[in-house]
């Protein structure tokens, strides 16, 4: 897979670098790194014990955001005391010789009291109107280790297959470990060198002996350990041999991201490149494009179908349409029609993955798909979803389709969702160019299908007019791109925002309504 980073990092007045994954060009992922932020997953705070959710089973903790940060006893962990012991170290015995003797209560107000001293880490950001989700579950992550202090458990990812490689792994993060430190092995760590994951470790191991020295003198609420911002966060994470390029329009950024990757990955240095264009960088790489195109409540899918994207707080409901198939099919035969829905489901898969991803949905998702009578093809399209769901970094799981031909499943989501409103700061002003994006996405879409000959767009007049109007007009600039006329009729019949696509034949190629 051919993988790039796109950074914008021009944005005096907001304060912020947006930061876009392409996936063989394709819009993957898209990220906001605000200035000055001060809550992100990640963060470590030393926080006090506001006050205690008795039906909830749950603490309410002050680490200095304006609403209550939430702490479920089941994110104590079993190293509680020891965590507590670093910073309340007169109540420690009592409490926890307390919670010992009414274990099986499984009460955190037998663990906690209010006005108490606490360590924890933000899992989870505000979403909505919900505060801050915390852990006590410390963990320091590395390029290639994650250090997890007072355990002494060391986990692999399941992504490193090869038993011996994972057997070398483990043995030697045995004999190098300290006691009373946990790892989890990351999958970039396969075939790493011992030095370098020696080396990381100390390195983990002494960021947390920062945290341990400085925790006695502080006063809560107040941060303990920051993460590094969201570019290198995401190096971190996700690079890999599968980036061949990065480009950032901010020339001091360019230097620092060099001396980042020349530490994690010597040889891929050079592959971070200065953008000094006059065309806004996201406008050049095409993803301002894609984001009117892709993160609307109506996304196009490359055969004329499309999906309808409905959102809760809670709950996604994803609604996969033919499109253009309704039309074609009444003239199909019984088995290319199955073919047909089996081809459009399979694509919308594909795509819901990539949203899922792009938007991070989180919650209940439920995906209605077109029915399929046949229980192979359901099984087909169940094993696809769950093999282009396998990249997502995010905790989910997938139900198989159910009599009703909906499949649900479950995403884990730790910030809010991504849509074309936040990722501007702004309800979006260019519905007529979202629009216009939307038509060139479907026309660009038939001619790379080769069903483009004599093709003839019927919609609007008023739409109509505005696609003819000016030099070089819409049209024209059409002719230029795709080298193909694209005749346009007007249809004072239509609503604003429909349209069909017919070929030379009078055969409709492609029908939709367009919704924003």
């Amino acid at each position: 897979m051919n993988k790039e980073l796109i950074i914008n990092a021009i944005n005096a007045k907001e304060q912020e670098v947006k930061i876009a994954l392409l996936e063989e060009g394709k819009l993957l992922e898209l990220h906001r790194d605000i200035f000055n932020k001060k809550f992100s997953v990640g963060d470590i705070y030393l926080g006090i014990v506001k006050k205690i959710l008795y039906g909830l089973n749950a603490a309410i903790i002050d680490i200095g955001h304006s609403k209550g940060s939430f702490l479920h006893y089941d994110d104590l962990g079993f190293q509680i005391d020891q965590m507590l012991d670093l910073t309340s170290k007169n109540n420690i015995k009592k409490e926890f010789n307390n919670y010992e003797n009414k274990e099986k209560e499984n009460s955190i107000d037998h663990i906690l009291h209010i006005g108490q001293k606490i360590l924890v880490q933000i899992s989870k950001e505000p979403i909505s109107n919900k505060g801050l989700k915390l852990t006590t579950k410390i963990c320091i992550p590395g390029r290639n280790l994650i250090l997890i202090p007072f355990s002494e458990k060391i986990s692999i990812s399941k992504k490193i297959k090869d038993i011996k490689e994972r057997k070398r792994l483990i043995s030697y993060i045995k004999k190098i470990i300290p006691n009373k430190f946990g790892i989890i092995i990351r999958t970039v760590a396969d075939n790493e060198m011992e030095k370098v994951l020696n080396d990381e470790l100390i390195f983990l191991i002494k960021k947390w002996k920062k945290i341990l020295n400085k925790l006695m003198n502080l006063l809560p609420p107040v941060c303990v350990l920051s993460e590094n911002n969201k570019t290198y966060c995401l190096l971190r994470d996700i690079f890999n041999d599968d980036f061949k390029s990065i480009y950032c329009n901010n020339d001091f950024l360019c230097q620092e991201i060099q001396s980042y990757l020349s530490l994690i990955a010597p040889k891929k240095a050079s592959i971070i490149k200065y953008y000094k264009g006059n065309i806004p960088i996201f406008q050049k790489y095409g993803i301002e494009k894609q984001i009117q195109i892709f993160l609307g409540k109506n996304v196009p899918l490359e055969n004329g179908a499309y999906l309808i994207i409905e959102h809760t707080e809670a709950l996604h409901v994803i609604d996969v349409n033919s499109g253009i198939n309704n039309h074609m099919m009444k003239n199909c035969t019984e088995s290319d029609r199955i073919n047909n829905i089996l081809k459009i489901n399979l694509l919308a898969a594909t795509e819901i993955a990539r949203q899922l991803r792009l938007r991070d949905m989180g919650g209940i998702i439920i995906v209605d798909f077109i029915d399929m009578f046949h229980s192979i093809q359901k099984k087909q399209l169940y094993e696809h979803l769950k093999k282009k769901m396998k990249n997502d970094r995010a905790k989910h799981k997938i139900l198989p389709p159910n009599k009703f031909g909906l499949v649900q499943f479950t995403r884990h989501r730790v910030r809010p969702e991504l849509n074309k409103m936040n990722i501007n700061n702004k309800q979006p002003k260019n519905y007529p160019n979202n629009y216009i994006y939307h038509l060139e996405f479907v026309i660009e879409t038939i001619i790379k299908n080769k069903n483009h000959k004599g093709i003839q767009l019927h919609i609007h007049s008023f739409v109509s007019a505005y696609l003819k109007k000016g030099f070089p007009s819409i049209q024209q600039k059409w002719l230029l791109k795709y080298k193909k006329w694209i005749k346009i009729i007007p249809k004072d019949s239509f609503k604003y925002t429909e349209y069909k696509i017919l070929n030379k034949n009078n055969e409709i190629v492609s029908s939709s309504f367009y919704v924003h």
